[in-house]
């Protein structure tokens, strides 16, 4: 879809542009000002990529210890594993103190 100018403001942005850059003293404030600008543009997309490896590498970091945590989880025996193996345990410690004495 083509824009509609309205010549007559352009034409009245146009003027007012001129009146502004009338002396070549505002032209190169303009041109300070552009050339601050695009520095200040750079720096702020050298720290946005910056940043993003940051918390790409958070990322990274919270996953691996995510799997740590979960792989950790796995190894450790429950609490009612334990029981049923001190439970077991006790057990046999019980029939060899029987065999030992039975064997005396």
């Amino acid at each position: 879809m083509a824009r509609k100018i309205d010549v007559q403001k352009l034409i009245s942005y146009s003027d007012d542009l001129v009146q502004f850059l009338k002396t070549e003293k505002d032209i190169n404030s303009l041109n300070h000002c552009i050339e601050r600008s695009d520095g200040i543009r750079s720096r702020c997309r050298s720290d946005h990529a910056a940043l993003q490896t940051s918390v790409q590498g958070y990322h990274k970091n919270i996953e691996m210890c995510k799997e740590k945590s979960q792989v950790a989880e796995a190894e450790v025996a429950s609490d009612a594993e334990i029981h049923m193996l001190q439970k077991e345990l006790d057990d046999e410690i019980q029939r060899e103190a029987l065999l030992v004495k039975d064997l005396r």
